[in-house]
């Protein structure tokens, strides 16, 4: 989406950016194995509107088979990014997780988020959980920016709603 949309220019997929995606990867199942185990479940893919998404964690009240009973959805971030740099700042990261809480129908997410680049600079900072709680306006209007999204590569690939 930042690329058709916003039409800026993100580097080439290079061995590095490949590194991190597997670094992010291996954050993302580190915890969702470590809080399994405590609270949160990972779901598996979920689906709305013809949308595929998969959030790293949901925590659920009773059993997770019931969409009312998800209480949280979780999102597990490892970056480059500096520690200073938010989830509340990113907006890839909130249009991800809105999405999420669209499919699963809730307002609050927590991101887990280890800015590895900080780890020997500024150690008391490159590990932070995020809490956020979204208006159901905000969560609605990101939806809709995601279904437009979704017409216009469907149209661009001759494809049909």
């Amino acid at each position: 989406m930042d690329r058709e949309l916003l039409k800026t220019t993100e580097r080439e997929v290079d061995e590095a950016t490949m590194l991190q995606f597997e670094k992010g990867y291996l954050w993302e199942v580190a915890l969702s194995m470590a809080f399994g185990e405590k609270a949160t479940t990972r779901p598996g893919e979920v689906e709305l509107d013809g949308i595929i998404g998969s959030p790293d964690g949901i925590l659920c009240r009773g059993d997770i088979k019931k969409r009312g009973s998800i209480l949280l959805i979780e999102e597990y971030k490892c970056t480059a990014l500096s520690a200073e740099s938010t989830p509340a700042n990113n907006w890839k990261w909130l249009m991800q997780v809105k999405g999420y809480c669209k499919m699963l129908g809730v307002r609050k997410c927590v991101f887990r988020v280890l800015h590895h680049v900080a780890i020997m600079r500024d150690p008391a900072n490159a590990y932070a959980p995020w809490e956020l709680v979204f208006t159901q306006d905000e969560i609605d209007e990101n939806w809709q920016a995601i279904l437009n999204h979704k017409k216009v590569m469907e149209a661009r690939d001759g494809r049909t709603m």
